[in-house]
């Protein structure tokens, strides 16, 4: 499955959805939700209704809520990541963390997903305490994309700005945070070029009880937003839940 530029998305992560009558609002044509928390049957009621689901894992990161919490060693977990004390890196070359990943892509497919959201696999960039370099983020991300095209499932790029052309040619979308907060929506339009949309996100001040003026600001494809145009962009609260 490949997702088309301007598809309209939704994100949620902070709990499992709740479906009325076996449809969600909004009406989306994809939804970007956690694996763990949401069950297969609440994937198949959206896809029934034409829907495509993307399902979330942290791949590069421990969090100590995980129902697989137990398989990490301590030798797989580095520095806690900034602003997230309950999770900690991982380290991308360990032979146990790409076990437990590779159960996780095959979770994903028995629960139906049409493709994963691999998160945190940008380490190199961070304070990560395992000396992980960005080519040992490509290795990861060409390792998950070999996994979950096994399976015939997509997948996608969080942020990770830097690695786009190492990876472009065998990941299908982006999902970015914040690139209009902090003006680098042109490191992602290369995907647009390519003809695979950018799933992006930004968390205002307030929200939901947005600025009229910031959310232009920031839906805009000029100023801040610069590089944005055929983005999907959606606003959101910074713990991702049904807003």
């Amino acid at each position: 499955w490949q997702p088309s530029v301007n598809a309209t998305w939704q994100i949620v992560l902070q709990s499992a959805i709740k479906l009325t009558n076996g449809s969600a609002s909004p009406d989306v044509a994809i939804w970007d939700l956690d694996l763990f928390t949401n069950d297969a049957a609440t994937f198949r009621a959206l896809q029934s209704n034409g829907k495509k689901v993307i399902c979330y894992f942290s791949a590069g990161s421990y969090e100590n809520f995980r129902p697989d919490k137990g398989r990490f060693n301590e030798s797989d977990l580095g520095k806690p990541l900034d602003g997230w004390p309950d999770e900690r890196w991982l380290d991308l070359n360990s032979d146990n963390v790409r076990a437990i990943m590779r159960d996780r892509i095959k979770l994903a497919s028995s629960k139906g997903c049409d493709a994963i959201d691999p998160d945190n696999v940008d380490g190199y960039q961070n304070d990560n305490g395992l000396n992980l370099t960005a080519q040992d983020s490509i290795n990861f991300l060409q390792f998950l994309h070999q996994e979950a095209s096994s399976y015939h499932m997509a997948i996608g790029l969080k942020n990770a700005g830097g690695i786009i052309p190492k990876v472009l040619d065998f990941i299908n979308f982006s999902v970015n945070e914040q690139c209009a907060e902090f003006s680098e929506c042109e490191t992602f339009a290369p995907f647009i070029a390519a003809g695979k949309p950018v799933f992006h996100i930004e968390y205002p001040n307030g929200a939901p009880a947005v600025d009229a003026a910031r959310a232009a600001d920031l839906c805009s494809h000029r100023g801040i937003g610069a590089g944005s145009g055929n983005f999907s962009t959606v606003l959101k609260k910074m713990n991702l839940d049904g807003f």
